[in-house]
């Protein structure tokens, strides 16, 4: 029995290594990072508490890798592995304190044929999202596991995870909601020993830098957090300004359900396979069904229902992180007996789909003509250089900005690494000194030419009135692996000189 334990256990682990390989070689057929993925770089390169949209963690971890591992695509991509990962190993140790152990290997596996482990991982590379995938089950095991064992260790470390899940995405905050409504439901005891408190002060000494940057720069972080959310903004249509307090709910909701299609269709199959399944757990705790219930769910509805009841929008990819639990669930709600060969049946499967996957994600990148995975960098860069440097008299490009999916391949990719003039959102940029950047000068990037002056301005707040922007239009032309489809991109840039180069006053 144990020789069979240990088998199994060696299949899971293994199928973790060759998955995590996988999509991580499949990634170096596309042409350069995801915009995601660049802009964690750019702030891994600020080397501060905090950034202009999402807390530091995962601009830390991207900047580190990349730069550790010779600034190569390939660091960013093993990175996001590496977060899924972790995050399977936590789902599986969490699993295994409501289901059976082979059933447990099996939870986080089934997940790996979902459209959030697959495709949004390909197209997003690395971002806080993936990060959360791994942050968020690990949140819950020590949550769980200290409930259940009361050890100090095990409230520490959970405080310790929680801190680095505010540190990755504020949406953790919808777990730790959903953890508050589990404790009350079932767990009120807690609020009356020291472990919880424990959990909190170690949690919040690890937030707290963040915290005071947050301070210092005027919380303007959630300035942006406003602006995703806000329904009225990014050329909404007008039916969905109308009634997105209805279509939003509804389209996060079935968003999560599509994703989790192919893990629902694969356990239809192992039942079949199994010729048995039950529609309900009768021997489960009813404590651990609530906490399987509320933790697994309640976030997702929390998320979902906002729209509802503030009016703002929600994008289905924020449930990304918020699934972990599914495959406990559809384990521990819906039991299979598992016969002789059904964890092995489940092993071919699970290596099927993530074949077909692989397939489709190579013919995807090979068909692509998106800047997100086919932006021509080395033309790019290699154009810009000799602008540059014609009418700078080879000065070193020390900063960029404008529309940032053309800004952040400047920072990674260009031989100089220009710091990114990050948008602050009419608060003061802590990352530049505006009198280097005049002294300097800059390039700045948009998609309309009308907005270069308004841009421009914004972002270097020293330039003089009467310094003349003139718009001036790059155009280029990415066409597919296969040849068999080209698109035509338009962008429009200025270059500011140095100060002692201005020919404008």
């Amino acid at each position: 029995m144990l020789k069979m334990i240990n088998q199994k256990n060696t299949m899971f682990y293994l199928f973790l290594f060759v998955n995590a390989i996988c999509w991580t070689l499949i990634q170096l057929f596309r042409n350069a990072v995801g915009d995601d993925a660049l802009e964690a770089i750019s702030w891994g390169s600020l080397a501060d508490f905090g950034t202009n949209k999402h807390p530091p963690l995962s601009g830390w971890l991207a900047g580190g890798f990349y730069n550790i591992l010779g600034q190569h695509d390939f660091a960013v991509y093993i990175l996001g592995q590496i977060c899924i990962l972790l995050g399977s190993i936590f789902i599986y140790k969490l699993a295994k304190f409501f289901i059976e152990d082979e059933k447990a290997l099996c939870a986080p596996m089934i997940l790996s044929s979902s459209y959030y482990y697959t495709f949004i991982i390909f197209k997003d590379s690395f971002n806080c999202n993936v990060l959360s995938m791994w942050l968020w089950p690990m949140i819950i095991y020590y949550f769980y596991k200290s409930l259940k064992m009361n050890k100090i260790t095990d409230w520490i470390l959970f405080g310790i995870s929680s801190g680095l899940g505010v540190l990755a995405k504020y949406q953790i905050a919808f777990l730790f909601l959903a953890m508050f409504i589990y404790l009350i439901i079932c767990e009120r005891k807690q609020f009356k020993q020291k472990g919880l408190y424990i959990a909190f002060v170690t949690g919040l000494l690890i937030i707290l830098p963040h915290i005071i940057w947050l301070y210092k720069t005027d919380f303007f972080s959630f300035i942006y957090i406003t602006g995703r959310t806000n329904i009225g903004a990014h050329n909404t249509p007008t039916f969905l300004v109308r009634f997105g307090r209805v279509f939003f709910p509804i389209k996060f909701l079935a968003d999560q359900i599509l994703s989790l299609l192919p893990c629902i269709i694969l356990y239809i199959l192992l039942a079949i396979q199994a010729k048995n399944i039950k529609y309900k757990n009768e021997n489960g705790k009813t404590e651990d069904k609530i906490f399987l219930l509320i933790l697994g769910i309640a976030p997702i509805l929390i998320q979902g229902m906002i729209p509802l009841l503030t009016g703002t929008r929600v994008m289905g990819v924020w449930g990304s992180i918020m699934v972990s639990m599914a495959g406990i669930m559809l384990f521990y709600f819906f039991p299979i007996e598992f016969k002789q060969n059904t964890y092995k049946f489940f092993i071919k499967s699970i290596y099927v789909i993530m074949s077909l996957w692989l397939i489709s994600m190579f013919i995807f990148s090979q068909l692509q003509t998106k800047l997100a995975i086919s932006y021509p960098y080395q033309t790019i860069m290699k154009d810009f250089d000799s602008m540059w440097n014609s009418r700078t008299n080879n000065a070193p490009l020390k900063y960029v900005g404008g529309y940032l999916s053309y800004v952040f391949q400047f920072n990674v990719y260009n031989k100089n690494h220009p710091t990114v003039i990050l948008e602050t959102f009419n608060h003061e940029n802590p990352w530049i000194d505006p009198e280097d950047v005049i002294k300097s000068g800059a390039i700045i990037l948009v998609k309309k030419p009308e907005q270069l002056e308004q841009k421009s301005r914004e972002l270097i707040t020293m330039l003089p009135e009467n310094y003349r922007i003139i718009p001036e239009k790059y155009e280029f032309t990415i066409t597919n692996k296969w040849k068999t489809k080209s698109k035509n991109y338009v962008f429009y840039y200025v270059i500011i000189p140095p100060l002692n180069m201005i020919q404008y006053w």
